[in-house]
């Protein structure tokens, strides 16, 4: 192990303060030892880190989003009690230094959590930059106020399909990954990947699976839910193409939001910039939410087969 990821490790083993998906142990139960970190240290001190898996396709290295990472890219930890101007200054010195960090490669591309919020040091960089939106919970304490702000048809559909679904946790990871191989074309290394990850919640406690069975005790919809400290966050969502299940999704994700409440602060749909699913994901009356998707090709050879592509 080199010696960023034995500092990563020790840090994240006491520290709470960053989301599942950018901690040691979940890029090790799905990359092994086949990733890297980079971080920006004061002394004993973490102040900046990016985890991060470089790949190779065709001759050309690329660190691109990866499956089942909602958000990757740079995670900052702030001093306390920072003023506005410095804490800037701070994010831009953290930011360049793990910028001046990256491998060469030929592509970059990663996915930032929302309360990253400050892409100018890659802007200046000439690195690109796109807006996407997530639907955020902010508050799931109270399922009274929570339940009241969703639309009135999205809670028509939950009370109707009460009557038409039965709910319960699913502990088999096998049968939901047959459910979603039967209802998605998906290459066969993204399911072992979902599986690591499913058995890594369960065994950390911190994701569940639930099933929606119709009367005659068929599946119609499944889903899988992780949750820190901070968030629950919607991973995967399954509907039987084969049979009706209007309803079913909506109800499966009511219950998540209901089971979480008391485990975490807020309730991410991790997504929503398809339009279907930005109205379905609106329904539940979350807070529209951006984060940024940066970029940056290096290669000329890439530059110019993408002008070709568009021209």
């Amino acid at each position: 192990m080199n010696s960023n990821k034995e500092k990563y490790k020790i840090w994240c083993e006491g520290n709470n303060s960053i989301p599942l998906f950018y901690r040691y142990t979940y890029y090790q139960t799905l990359f092994g030892d086949n990733w890297d970190v980079i971080l920006d240290c004061r002394g004993e001190n973490i102040v900046g880190v990016m985890p991060f898996v470089l790949r190779s396709k065709f001759g050309f290295k690329k660190i691109n989003p990866e499956l089942l990472f909602p958000y990757q890219g740079i995670w900052i930890n702030y001093p306390d009690n920072q003023k506005n101007a410095t804490k800037i200054s701070f994010e831009k010195e953290v930011i360049t230094n793990i910028i001046n960090q990256l491998p060469t490669v030929a592509f970059f591309n990663q996915q930032f959590h929302p309360n990253f919020t400050n892409w100018l040091p890659f802007y200046w960089k000439d690195y690109r930059q796109t807006t996407r939106y997530t639907y955020i919970i902010e508050d799931i304490s109270n399922l009274d106020v929570v339940f009241n702000d969703f639309k009135d048809k999205t809670r028509n559909s939950i009370k109707k399909a009460e009557k038409k679904f039965s709910v319960c946790k699913s502990t088999s990871i096998d049968d939901f990954i047959a459910f979603k191989s039967e209802n998605n074309n998906l290459n066969p290394s993204n399911l072992t990947g979902l599986k690591r990850v499913i058995n890594f919640a369960f065994e950390q406690h911190s994701g569940e699976i639930l099933v929606a069975k119709n009367n005659d005790g068929v599946v119609c919809s499944s889903i899988f839910y992780v949750w820190d400290e901070f968030a629950a966050y919607l991973l995967q969502s399954i509907n039987n193409k084969k049979i009706n299940y209007s309803g079913a999704s909506s109800l499966l994700i009511w219950e998540a939001i209901k089971n979480t409440s008391s485990k975490a602060k807020s309730f991410d749909f991790e997504g929503g910039i398809i339009e279907p699913v930005e109205s379905f994901f609106r329904g539940f009356g979350g807070i529209q939410t951006p984060y940024f998707d940066i970029s940056k090709t290096n290669s000329y050879l890439l530059k110019a087969l993408n002008y070709s592509v568009k021209k």
